[in-house]
């Protein structure tokens, strides 16, 4: 018996071809959709139950950030930030200070902030810190700062662990996820680099003499200024005013 030769249209294709054709474009363009919607997905479609989300874009969207540094870096005057974001105890002070001189000083460029990471338990490191630094190497410590802290009674009944802090970082638009998620991982190593920059901020708050409080030491043309115990707005405000 001889072979059966496929039918051809008198073009010469064979008949199913267009259709499979067809299939194969709808599939790309499905998928070209789908992960068009994943790019531009705005922040809150996935992450509703991410407390303070949208107030941190807007509190820290546009400002330049480096590292643990907040705003202009020639900025005249300077404040180091010492504070626990997983300490509930003093939220509120972070939430009553922070977000007024970033949206008056910072945004004007009088003013600089520093970040320091300053335990208040007797480890020098906790986990949310390391969320913190690798946030920081792209930009955007401030806002998972920010976060951390308004998310700590979410922290407290879920569990704060690399999930939970992973879930705070895709809050954030347009951070690299996979890249905080690698430096994360390697970060908690011991002996890791972060680890040994986390160390050494605890060692300056040290030799600062920085109290088992949130502290801010303020630094400008008139001298020095160091608040300790968690002060508040007017203090703080008082201090920018002394060191001008």
């Amino acid at each position: 018996m001889s072979p059966v030769t496929p039918k051809t249209k008198p073009d010469g294709s064979r008949p199913g071809r267009i259709w499979v054709i067809l299939l194969l474009t709808a599939g790309i363009v499905g998928l070209a959709i789908g992960l068009i919607g994943i790019s531009t997905q705005e922040p809150g479609e996935e992450f509703r139950d991410v407390i303070g989300a949208g107030d941190s874009q807007r509190i820290f969207g546009g400002i330049r950030q480096a590292d643990d540094r907040l705003g202009l870096d020639q900025a005249p005057i300077q404040i180091q930030v010492f504070a626990d974001v997983q300490s509930s105890t003093y939220q509120q002070q972070f939430l009553d200070t922070i977000p007024p001189v970033v949206n008056r000083q910072v945004r004007d460029e009088e003013v600089k902030l520093l970040l320091r990471n300053r335990s208040l338990t007797r480890n020098a490191t906790e986990l949310s810190f390391y969320g913190v630094q690798a946030a920081a190497m792209q930009g955007y410590g401030w806002q998972f700062a920010y976060l951390m802290i308004r998310n700590q009674e979410e922290a407290e009944k879920r569990q704060l662990d690399e999930k939970f802090l992973e879930t705070l970082a895709a809050a954030i638009p347009y951070i690299d996820l996979v890249k905080w998620k690698e430096d994360f991982e390697e970060g908690i190593k011991p002996g890791s680099a972060m680890e040994e920059d986390l160390i050494a901020q605890d060692k300056l708050a040290i030799q600062l003499e920085i109290r088992d409080a949130p502290a801010f030491v303020v630094t400008g043309p008139g001298g020095t200024e160091v608040l300790q115990d968690g002060p508040d707005l007017d203090a703080l405000q008082l201090a920018i005013d002394e060191v001008r």
